[in-house]
This record gives C-alpha cells, structure tokens and sequence, in this order.
C-alpha cells in the first residue's frame, strides 16, 4: 500500500497505533521534537519503534509553516491518508493537518478553547457547567492577601503531567507555588518544558473536594461514544500526583457524570476525536470537570481497556487516524488495575523485580538499568507499572495493592507508591 500515515510525537501506547498501521501496510512517518522519546521507549513499546519507515526532526508544535511545509513534502512522495498524535503539545497543530487534509476533526478553535486551562475554565463557568472560578496570575500577583475563601489550585495555563501543580490554603502556600514556579525545574523533559511555558502564564483555581476519576470517550461526526469511566489511585505523599487507576470504573453516579461531560463537548464543539475529561465527585454527588484533554487518555491505559474488554483499542484510534467510523465492540467483561510506582531514594539503578502471577497481564518499565537517578516524586518519574485483571472491580483493586510487596529496586529495596 503506497499511503502514508503521519503521527506526531510518538510516545507510549501511540507507538500500539504504529504497530498496528504498519500491520495494515502503511508507511508510517513520524515527527519527533525530542528524539528521546523513541530512543528511550520502554519495552513493550520499543518493538515498534524500528517499524517507523522515517523520522523526521521538526522544531516543535508551534510553527505552523515548518510542519504543514514538511507534510507537503512528505505528501509529494507518498500520499498522506491519516495522521494521530496523543499528546497536548501536538492537539492543535493535529486537528488543522486533519482539516486540511480532509479527514473529520475538532475544530481547531475548539481545542485552542480546550487547550488553555484559563479560557476552558471561564467557558465552562459561562456556560453554566461549571460553578468553579478562577483568577488570572496576572491577577493573582498583586495580591497582598489570600482571596478565596477556601483552597485553591496553582495550575499552568497550560498543564502537563501535573507539574508545578500546588494546592494553596494560604498566602504562603501561593508564594511557594509561584517561586517554584518563577524559577522553574532543569529536570523537565524538554517536551514538558516547551509546552508548559508555551505562554509561561498560570491560573489560580477555586478547589472543589471529592472524588476524581475521568470519563474516556470517543466523539465521532458529533456522536459521544464513552469508552467507560477510570477511577484513580493517587500517590500517598502528594494526592495531585496519579499513581494509576482501574478500569472499568462502575461509579454509582455514572449516568450523571457521563451526562456532564457530553453536554461540555456539545458546548465547546468538540465533535470528532478522542477525548480525556477529568471530573470530580464530591460527598453530595456534585460532579465538576476538572480537566478536558482533546486526545485518547495516555499512560499505559490503552492496555487497561485492552485486557477489560478483550479489544484492541489501537485498532480503533487506527481507524479514527485514516477518518474511519471508529467501531467500538466491549467483548470482555474483566476490571483492570493498572499501578505505578516510584523508585526509592537510590542512586542509581541496578534491577527492577515485577510481580507475577496469572492475573498480572503486562508490566512495564520506564528507566533503564544502570540509570542515574535525581529526582523520584513526579509523575513523570515512573519507575514502573503492572497491570492486575480481574473478574471483578474491587478484586482488581485489592489484589493490585497485595501486589506491591514484590516490587523490589536493585534487590531488596521496596517500590514507592
């Protein structure tokens, strides 16, 4: 088949996708702005890293002429019949290719609405969909006091990862937030430092209590299809950082929640793709979008949905790349957990032990053996994940904790969860 398929940034469960395109006889071009995320692809992703036929170096996701340049090149030679990408950075430049390459797409005014947190905040709020104010940093920097009454959450208007993410109670909280944020971190990744500080502004955001999970979902010619809800499991020394989650999740308020999250893609016009919506759920049932991300949820959870419902759902993001009505058939009826875990505090590392057993379906790890280690407390300092299948949700969950002993770091030392 002379067809191309263009993804962009390849990272994680998007190289699944690769691997499937190559299966159906594409050619598979990627562009890349940070050549380590292929060339430290952890297994079992890294497989399909010598499946792509061409890599090609672009500056980044924001200059327009330079990738839409590139694709023409690339188009001359070999007909370009989809494109994917899963990560923010790439959202907005991945719904214009597909625009103008003919192949159905968010509109991209819709995810540049999305995209920044401030702006998504105050269209929710305006729409009636949200009761959740926020404050510009602009504003937020002339305060002499704390103005909200109640806690708040210090965001990056346009977030990644969680990082610099703070909850604040109080004017000393804030400051902390905002020198760490003021004198940023020399260990993010290159890709989460250019995005992050895309327009080095933040926001401060009233907190809202309770329960987060997220909706999974899949919107195809304005359709809002879910793909199930995923609980979460957060790290014990810090709540804002994700430690893994379970899929499906059977929340009693499921039906309300779903309600909430289509309403909000009807609203921002989110009409074809695959979204991410974080919400919460606090004591009363009140349900509060915290996040919307215009992608296919990220992590390893592609293979949590995998296991679930006996499906590959790379297929089905394949078929949504080349502009197919993506058809999504839950076969399985299985609960997945999927946990992370932190090194300890080490030097370096020597080994990694998973746990094993029948129910333990897939396990991953992201730093290479022989690896220096500074920083352990961020999410995007996995060490590792494993994944536990079960027949039910709360089986799932608890023999994913029993679990934990057996990992061990450089042979003796315990995972940090």
């Amino acid at each position: 088949m002379n067809e191309a398929i263009v993804f962009l940034e390849p990272k994680g469960t998007i190289l699944e996708v690769i691997r499937s395109a190559k299966k159906r006889g594409y050619k598979v071009i990627a562009l890349s702005s940070d050549e380590t995320l292929l060339g430290q692809a952890p297994e079992p992703y890294r497989t399909a890293v010598t499946l792509i036929d061409t890599v090609i170096e672009v500056s980044g996701w924001q200059d327009e002429k330079e990738i839409f340049a590139t694709c023409a090149e690339i188009h001359a030679q070999t007909p370009i019949v989809g494109f994917y990408a899963g990560l923010d950075p790439c959202a907005l430049i991945l719904a214009k290719l597909r625009a103008k390459y003919g192949l159905p797409t968010h509109a991209p005014s819709s995810i540049e609405t999305v995209l920044n947190k401030f702006q998504l905040r105050k269209k929710l709020f305006g729409l009636g969909l949200s009761k959740i104010q926020n404050f510009t940093g602009t504003e937020v920097d002339q305060w002499s006091d704390f103005k909200i009454a109640g806690a708040a959450y210090f965001k990056p208007v346009h977030g990644f990862f969680s990082a610099y993410v703070r909850r604040c109670e109080n004017m000393r909280d804030l400051q902390s937030a905002q020198a760490e944020w003021n004198k940023e971190d020399s260990n993010d990744p290159t890709y989460v430092r250019n995005y992050v500080r895309l327009s080095n502004e933040y926001h401060l955001e009233e907190a809202f209590d309770g329960e987060l999970l997220s909706v999974e979902a899949l919107v195809s010619n304005g359709k809002f299809q879910v793909l199930g809800l995923l609980s979460r499991i957060l790290y014990s020394k810090n709540p804002i950082i994700e430690m893994g989650s379970c899929f499906p999740y059977p929340h009693p308020q499921r039906e309300k929640i779903i309600t909430l999250v289509e309403r909000a893609h009807q609203a921002l016009g989110l009409t074809d793709g695959p979204t991410h919506t974080e919400v919460i759920v606090n004591e009363n049932g009140e349900v509060e979008i915290i996040d919307l991300n215009p992608r296919f949820v990220g992590a390893d959870v592609l293979q949590s949905i995998n296991y679930a419902y006996g499906i590959k759902a790379q297929e089905i993001l394949l078929d949504y790349a080349i502009g197919e009505n993506p058809i999504i058939d839950f076969k399985g009826n299985h609960f997945s957990c999927l946990q992370y875990f932190f090194p300890p505090e080490v030097s370096s590392l020597q080994s990694v032990a998973f746990p094993e057993g029948t129910e333990v379906k897939f396990h991953s790890q992201f730093i290479a053996n022989g690896s220096k280690l500074s920083t352990v407390n961020r999410q995007i300092d996995y060490l590792g994940c494993y994944l536990t299948v079960m027949p039910s949700f709360s089986q799932a969950l608890n023999r994913s904790r029993e679990l934990r002993s057996q990992v061990k770091i450089n042979g003796d030392q315990n995972g940090v969860f």
